[in-house]
């Protein structure tokens, strides 16, 4: 069961007990908000369920204020299990020897690219086009419903000395890969911008939306979150610009767990995620959660286009 916000997790790696199998007997699951942090503790719930009946054993869940926290969870041993974007996944790696286990599909897909959008159709070279598709619902029992997505090209030097929405430092599609996309044109993200850090991937749609900034930045494409509640945010929030593509999510454990557990969490993540295929969107407890429908194993190297847009990132 969900324990709430802020880390209230007791769990701890030292003098743990284990069961018959030498297994922890509880084992604690940290999720970071995609959306409000509420509507992630109302869903979290029907994950920890599904773990504690794969694996035959409690699971509580808690909700860290970002992904540094749970990182630091993991590597503390205040965690067992989590689900991280890749920079902090091979930072957590790096530091505390977090254990990648799966990563993440979303429409067959296991990598995705940051988009770059505005509320001013100036920043466009030429006309603004529009492309009609499926505004898929988050919410058990509403309809999806089909909206205008608003796109063009522009030039990213439009955003220099402008304030623009970031997710947060440690989000590698909300900030790390789009800042090194900047450096490398010889846009300094420290010094030519204002960053503007509000902490989630549709709360920087929604600045743009509200018009608290010009520009923002997200994965491609984090209208989607918000386009049920906002029904025209798709033709007023215009992406013009995407920075490379790059690995998606998934799923890590902490250090020290057991080979045999960690393979267990690794079918346990597996089988919810075939279980639900057949479901719409919006009864799949991992779309609802992270917009994930499927997993497949983590591959050795992946991580290294995040490791090097790090290393320029520090120097």
């Amino acid at each position: 069961m969900a324990l709430g916000l802020l880390g209230l997790v007791t769990a701890c790696c030292q003098g743990e007990q284990l069961d018959e199998r030498g297994w922890p007997k509880e084992l604690v699951l940290g999720l970071v908000p995609a959306l409000e942090a509420d509507a992630l503790v109302d869903n979290l719930d029907p994950l920890a369920e599904h773990l504690e009946a794969e694996l035959g054993m409690p699971v509580r869940s808690f909700v860290p204020q970002d992904y540094t926290g749970l990182v630091e969870a993991l590597g503390a041993g205040r965690a067992d299990i989590g689900m991280l974007p890749p920079f902090a996944a091979m930072l957590g790696a790096r530091r505390y020897d977090i254990v990648p286990l799966l990563i993440s599909e979303r429409r067959g897909e296991t990598g995705y690219r940051p988009q770059w959008f505005t509320n001013d159709p100036s920043v466009c070279d030429g006309e603004v086009e529009y492309v009609e598709r499926l505004c898929e619902s988050r919410q058990v029992g509403r309809e999806s419903e089909i909206r205008r997505f608003a796109q063009c090209e522009g030039s990213l030097e439009a955003m220099r000395g402008e304030t623009v929405a970031f997710v947060e430092p440690n989000s590698t599609s909300g900030f790390l890969f789009p800042a090194v996309q900047l450096a490398q044109m010889g846009i300094e993200p420290d010094t030519d911008l204002r960053a503007l850090f509000v902490g989630r991937h549709d709360a920087t749609v929604l600045a743009v939306y509200n018009g608290d900034t010009r520009f923002g930045v997200s994965y491609d494409d984090a209208r989607n979150m918000v386009c049920g509640r906002h029904p025209d945010i798709g033709e007023r929030v215009i992406v013009f610009n995407y920075a490379p593509m790059l690995p998606n999510d998934g799923v890590q454990v902490r250090a020290g767990l057991p080979a045999d557990l960690q393979q267990a969490i690794k079918d346990a993540f597996i089988s919810l995620a075939e279980s639900q295929a057949h479901l719409p969107d919006d009864e799949k407890v991992l779309w609802i959660l992270y917009e994930i429908d499927g997993f497949v194993p983590f591959e050795p190297g992946l991580y290294d286009p995040v490791r090097e847009a790090y290393e320029l990132r520090r120097r």
